[in-house]
Protein backbone atom coordinates (compact mmCIF):
# COMPACT_ATOMS: atom_id res chain seq x y z
CA UNK A 1 0.00 0.00 0.00
CA UNK A 2 1.53 3.57 -1.11
CA UNK A 3 0.48 6.44 1.23
CA UNK A 4 0.33 9.73 0.22
CA UNK A 5 3.96 10.36 2.40
CA UNK A 6 5.41 7.57 0.44
CA UNK A 7 4.45 9.76 -2.50
CA UNK A 8 5.54 13.39 -1.19
CA UNK A 9 8.82 11.91 -0.51
CA UNK A 10 9.48 9.56 -3.53
CA UNK A 11 11.77 11.25 -6.40
CA UNK A 12 10.09 9.92 -9.11
CA UNK A 13 6.76 10.66 -7.98
CA UNK A 14 5.19 13.37 -10.28
CA UNK A 15 4.51 16.84 -9.01
CA UNK A 16 2.91 19.97 -10.20
CA UNK A 17 4.90 23.15 -10.14
CA UNK A 18 4.13 26.78 -10.92
CA UNK A 19 4.89 27.32 -14.47
CA UNK A 20 8.09 30.07 -14.64
CA UNK A 21 5.82 33.12 -16.47
CA UNK A 22 7.58 36.44 -16.62
CA UNK A 23 5.45 39.30 -15.95
CA UNK A 24 6.88 41.00 -18.75
CA UNK A 25 4.34 41.11 -21.92
CA UNK A 26 3.84 37.60 -23.31
CA UNK A 27 5.25 36.65 -26.50
CA UNK A 28 2.60 35.53 -29.38
CA UNK A 29 3.88 31.78 -30.24
CA UNK A 30 4.87 30.49 -33.70
CA UNK A 31 2.09 29.37 -35.43
CA UNK A 32 2.44 24.76 -36.36
CA UNK A 33 0.98 24.33 -39.76
CA UNK A 34 -0.93 21.46 -41.31
CA UNK A 35 -1.15 22.32 -45.19
CA UNK A 36 -0.67 25.72 -46.90
CA UNK A 37 -1.66 27.90 -43.80
CA UNK A 38 0.92 30.78 -44.99
CA UNK A 39 -1.37 33.15 -45.71
CA UNK A 40 -2.92 33.05 -41.57
CA UNK A 41 0.29 32.45 -40.15
CA UNK A 42 0.60 35.95 -38.83
CA UNK A 43 -2.46 36.56 -37.89
CA UNK A 44 -3.94 33.38 -35.85
CA UNK A 45 -1.79 33.70 -32.91
CA UNK A 46 -2.79 37.59 -32.54
CA UNK A 47 -6.56 36.36 -33.29
CA UNK A 48 -5.82 33.64 -30.43
CA UNK A 49 -4.71 35.72 -27.76
CA UNK A 50 -7.48 38.68 -28.91
CA UNK A 51 -10.03 35.49 -28.25
CA UNK A 52 -8.15 34.40 -24.91
CA UNK A 53 -8.84 38.17 -23.61
CA UNK A 54 -12.06 38.52 -24.64
CA UNK A 55 -13.31 34.73 -23.06
CA UNK A 56 -11.23 36.47 -19.28
CA UNK A 57 -12.97 39.45 -19.97
CA UNK A 58 -10.06 41.67 -19.89
CA UNK A 59 -11.44 42.82 -23.48
CA UNK A 60 -14.26 43.42 -25.09
CA UNK A 61 -15.92 41.07 -27.76
CA UNK A 62 -16.96 44.21 -29.66
CA UNK A 63 -13.17 44.76 -30.42
CA UNK A 64 -13.92 40.99 -32.27
CA UNK A 65 -17.23 42.05 -33.54
CA UNK A 66 -15.64 42.09 -37.38
CA UNK A 67 -13.86 38.90 -37.44
CA UNK A 68 -16.72 36.82 -36.07
CA UNK A 69 -19.61 35.77 -37.60
CA UNK A 70 -23.06 36.36 -35.91
CA UNK A 71 -23.32 32.98 -33.92
CA UNK A 72 -20.24 33.07 -32.46
CA UNK A 73 -20.04 37.35 -31.77
CA UNK A 74 -23.92 36.34 -29.33
CA UNK A 75 -21.84 32.94 -28.15
CA UNK A 76 -18.78 35.08 -26.87
CA UNK A 77 -21.50 38.16 -25.43
CA UNK A 78 -23.40 35.77 -23.55
CA UNK A 79 -20.66 34.20 -21.94
CA UNK A 80 -18.75 37.04 -20.87
CA UNK A 81 -22.31 38.92 -20.04
CA UNK A 82 -23.19 35.76 -17.82
CA UNK A 83 -19.84 35.48 -16.25
CA UNK A 84 -18.06 38.95 -15.73
CA UNK A 85 -21.06 40.99 -14.26
CA UNK A 86 -18.89 43.15 -11.73
CA UNK A 87 -16.17 45.05 -12.77
CA UNK A 88 -13.45 43.37 -10.97
CA UNK A 89 -9.57 42.97 -11.44
CA UNK A 90 -8.75 40.61 -14.47
CA UNK A 91 -6.13 38.89 -15.05
CA UNK A 92 -4.85 38.75 -18.80
CA UNK A 93 -4.48 35.13 -20.54
CA UNK A 94 -1.26 34.24 -22.59
CA UNK A 95 -1.51 31.96 -25.64
CA UNK A 96 1.43 29.67 -25.80
CA UNK A 97 0.81 27.56 -28.36
CA UNK A 98 -1.25 27.64 -31.52
CA UNK A 99 -1.89 24.77 -34.67
CA UNK A 100 -3.58 25.69 -37.73
CA UNK A 101 -4.93 23.00 -39.74
CA UNK A 102 -6.23 23.63 -43.56
CA UNK A 103 -9.13 22.00 -44.27
CA UNK A 104 -9.36 22.96 -47.59
CA UNK A 105 -8.61 26.14 -49.22
CA UNK A 106 -11.28 27.99 -47.83
CA UNK A 107 -11.45 26.44 -44.52
CA UNK A 108 -8.80 26.91 -41.61
CA UNK A 109 -8.83 24.84 -37.85
CA UNK A 110 -6.61 26.36 -34.99
CA UNK A 111 -5.94 24.67 -31.74
CA UNK A 112 -4.78 26.48 -29.49
CA UNK A 113 -3.60 26.41 -25.31
CA UNK A 114 -3.75 29.38 -22.97
CA UNK A 115 -2.34 29.97 -19.47
CA UNK A 116 -4.66 31.93 -17.33
CA UNK A 117 -4.12 32.09 -13.49
CA UNK A 118 -1.92 29.16 -14.01
CA UNK A 119 -3.99 26.90 -15.12
CA UNK A 120 -4.13 25.68 -19.07
CA UNK A 121 -7.20 26.03 -21.19
CA UNK A 122 -7.79 24.61 -24.29
CA UNK A 123 -9.48 26.93 -27.36
CA UNK A 124 -10.96 25.77 -30.71
CA UNK A 125 -11.60 28.06 -33.70
CA UNK A 126 -12.99 27.35 -37.44
CA UNK A 127 -11.98 30.16 -39.72
CA UNK A 128 -13.84 30.60 -43.28
CA UNK A 129 -12.86 32.52 -46.24
CA UNK A 130 -15.05 35.04 -47.60
CA UNK A 131 -15.30 38.43 -48.89
CA UNK A 132 -15.86 41.79 -47.29
CA UNK A 133 -18.34 44.92 -48.77
CA UNK A 134 -15.55 45.91 -51.05
CA UNK A 135 -15.12 42.13 -52.90
CA UNK A 136 -11.36 41.65 -50.87
CA UNK A 137 -10.94 38.56 -49.24
CA UNK A 138 -11.38 37.97 -45.65
CA UNK A 139 -10.83 35.60 -43.01
CA UNK A 140 -14.04 35.04 -40.33
CA UNK A 141 -14.40 33.09 -37.24
CA UNK A 142 -17.62 30.94 -37.82
CA UNK A 143 -17.16 28.77 -34.89
CA UNK A 144 -15.00 28.65 -31.43
CA UNK A 145 -15.01 26.57 -28.27
CA UNK A 146 -13.25 26.71 -25.38
CA UNK A 147 -12.44 24.65 -22.26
Amino acid sequence: MITATALATDPFAPRQVPLPFTSSAPLLPVPVERGDASELRHRCARFTQALAEVITGVRPVRQLGPWLSRDVYEQLHRYVTDRFVSGGPRHSPRVVSVHITMVDIGAAEIAARMVHRGRSHALAVRLQRGRDPQGRATWRCTAAEWA
